[in-house]
Order: structure tokens, then sequence, then C-alpha cells
């Protein structure tokens, strides 16, 4: 897409010994996206395999923005389809992948939408401020969105085991529960969409120092160093979007 530049990474990290995630960028339509697979192993990296293949397979160059969003919810509803059948036909248990995507309306261009599952996530850096576009569907979000911040206050946060028990992803269920938002769109904005291997490591206050200010791979490596300086105890996975401004 004319004016957006875009600089990926997916790595294992220094603990695991697999990488269950994926990644889809499909520029020239503007979509965008990060699977971090479940399930353990290849079985996690399957299902997150099958959800980007079913998004590359699903959405059409020729389709305008509006049909383009019918198309991600089709490939979505497709891959959880077929995540459950093979787990079920296998016996197993708990496969199934996480999903955030950002697509971007290419005629007009102060417009996207996000549609996201489980808890990998989509940030977005506008003069000096990092704002989270998701909603975690974990326990512990949604426990400290019921009871409030004031009273439920660390349900949400990452260091609290409930963080990690999701109560939505792709695959588990026989029917999927997409969440969309629709967002706008500015000159100047950074998106990082990313795995929770990058936000478990890597503060929303420390985002606008790392992804702002430079351009897109250098951004790129500045935020790798940073989760490696960390331990990278998981598999991590980020795009970063620039909506036409650095190169």
């Amino acid at each position: 897409m004319q004016g957006v530049k875009v600089a990926t990474r997916s790595e294992k990290g220094l603990v695991r010994k697999d990488n269950q995630d994926g990644i889809v960028c499909l520029e020239a339509v503007g979509v965008f996206a990060v699977a971090d697979g479940m399930g353990g192993g290849a079985k996690g990296a399957l299902a997150s395999q099958m959800m980007c293949e079913a998004l590359e397979k699903g959405v059409s160059p020729a389709s305008d923005y509006m049909t383009r969003l019918d198309e991600i919810a089709n490939a979505v509803a497709a891959a959880n389809s077929g995540i459950f059948s093979y787990a079920d036909s296998q016996r197993l248990r708990a496969m199934g992948t996480t999903l955030a995507l950002l697509a971007l309306d290419e005629l007009s261009r102060g417009r996207g939408a996000i549609a996201h599952i489980g808890d990998s996530r989509v940030y977005r850096v506008r003069v000096g401020d990092a704002e989270l576009m998701t909603r975690d569907h974990s326990v512990g979000f949604e426990l400290e969105e019921r009871v409030g911040a004031a009273i439920g206050h660390g349900f949400a946060m990452r260091s609290n085991p409930l963080s990690h028990v999701l109560t939505r992803a792709i695959g588990t269920a026989a029917k999927v529960q997409l969440e969309w938002r629709k967002i706008d769109i500015a000159v100047g904005d950074r998106f990082v969409v990313c795995s929770d291997g990058v936000h478990d490591v890597i503060d929303i206050d420390e985002l606008p120092a790392l992804v702002q200010g430079v351009g897109v791979e250098d951004a790129a490596v500045a935020l790798e160093r940073r989760i490696v300086s960390r331990g990278a105890p998981d598999n991590y996975s980020f795009i970063i979007l620039d909506i036409g401004g650095q190169k």
C-alpha cells in the first residue's frame, strides 16, 4: 500500500524450542496480522499457520475495503472450523491460535479496522503517546473490566496467572467470537501488531521511544534488542507500520 512502511520480526526467543507464531503482511491490500498458536510445539504452529494461510488465500487483491473486511471474517471462520475439526479428529485439547489484525482502507486513508481474539495486541503510537487498541480476551482482563480497575487492580497484569488464561481463541470452539473495532488513522501514526511474547516484556510506556523518530527497520531493531535483553522467554512476533511518515 502506497505510503505505508513495514518491518517485521518473528522468532522463537531464547527459551522456547519452537516458534508457534505466524505473521501475515498483505501490503498491497493493507492487511497485517499476527497469530500466536496454542497447543504445544507443532500443534500450536499448525494452528497459527492455518490461520495465516486462510487470510492469504481468502483476501482478494481485487476487493474493495468493505468487501475485504467480510473476507477477513470469512477467513477467520474457515480457519476456526479447520482447526477445531483437526483437533477433534486427533483428540487434541486446547489447540488454537490468537489473532491481532489491522486492516487499512487504501482509498480513505483516515480509517481502518482491527479484528482480534485472544491476547495478541495492536498498539497505536501517535505524537509520543502509545494506546492499546485491543482488549485481551483473558480471565484476568475480563475480571478487571467487570469489577472495575479500582477493585480488581492487578487481575489484568501479565504477572497474574489469570491474565494468561484465554476466554476466546480461534479453533477452540465450534464458532468463533471475533472482536472488531473501527479506528481512525493519521499520517505519522505508528502501529505495532504483536504477540504476547512482545507485550509481556515491553511496557506500553516504552513504545514511543522505541518505535518513533527512526525508520521502521531501525525501530524493529530497537524493539527486538529490548525483548532479547529481557530474556525473550516466549516466541515474539511483531509488525511495525508507519503511516506515511519516515522511510
